[in-house]
């Protein structure tokens, strides 16, 4: 008896050439044009093929942010760690999370400034940025007087991320109405938060 042929939907690697064509479209082209249609026709499959690895646009778009941002991340926190005083951390997390903005808008807008409706993606980002945020306000406490209360270095820690996502929104959004480059968005983060920080 000769072996059975897969079918499409179990061909070998199908799920990620999936994710590695939506990956493409999503940063070369933006979110607006990406679609399941367009993705099973990059990949040569069927759209039915692509909807049984993601029930839709939606959940493939939330696997690609995941995935991206914890990526980012890894990488950011591996730059940090070779780097052993707390100041030069704190400038390589700035220019890091500054540089995803402008490389991945819609990833960035998708993962840190839209509310989503579905509890179970609010979930999935919140356990997501727990390391992230847990990383963080490690961070701000060692450049912290060491008799700083965790209700004040928490404080001092959203505030440093409203700069910081602030700054990157308006990097993305209004670079032209607030005179903003790369360069100059990490510049203006880096003084507000050293300054906030030494405050």
């Amino acid at each position: 008896m000769s072996p059975r042929t897969p079918t499409e939907n179990e061909s070998p690697g199908l799920r990620q050439r999936i994710i590695d064509a939506a990956s493409r479209i999503f940063v070369e082209e933006g979110y607006e044009h990406l679609s399941m249609r367009r993705v099973a026709q990059v990949v040569g499959c069927s759209q039915m093929a692509a909807y049984r690895h993601f029930a839709n646009k939606e959940a493939l778009t939330q696997h690609l942010c995941a995935q991206l941002y914890t990526d980012f991340s890894s990488r950011m926190f591996r730059q940090m760690e070779a780097a052993n005083e707390p100041w030069e951390q704190i400038r390589i997390f700035i220019s890091a999370l500054v540089n995803f903005a402008v490389s991945y808008p819609d990833h960035y807008s998708l993962v840190f400034l839209i509310r989503h409706a579905d509890e179970d993606v609010i979930a999935e980002r919140e356990r997501l940025g727990e390391e992230f945020l847990q990383t963080i306000h490690e961070l701000i406490r060692k450049v912290l007087p060491q008799d700083t209360t965790v209700a004040t270095s928490n404080m001092r820690m959203r505030q440093v991320l409203t700069c910081l996502h602030g700054t990157a929104a308006l990097l993305i959004a209004h670079p032209r109405a607030y005179g903003l480059t790369k360069v100059k968005a990490i510049k203006d983060a880096e003084d507000t938060i050293m300054r906030l920080l030494r405050d």
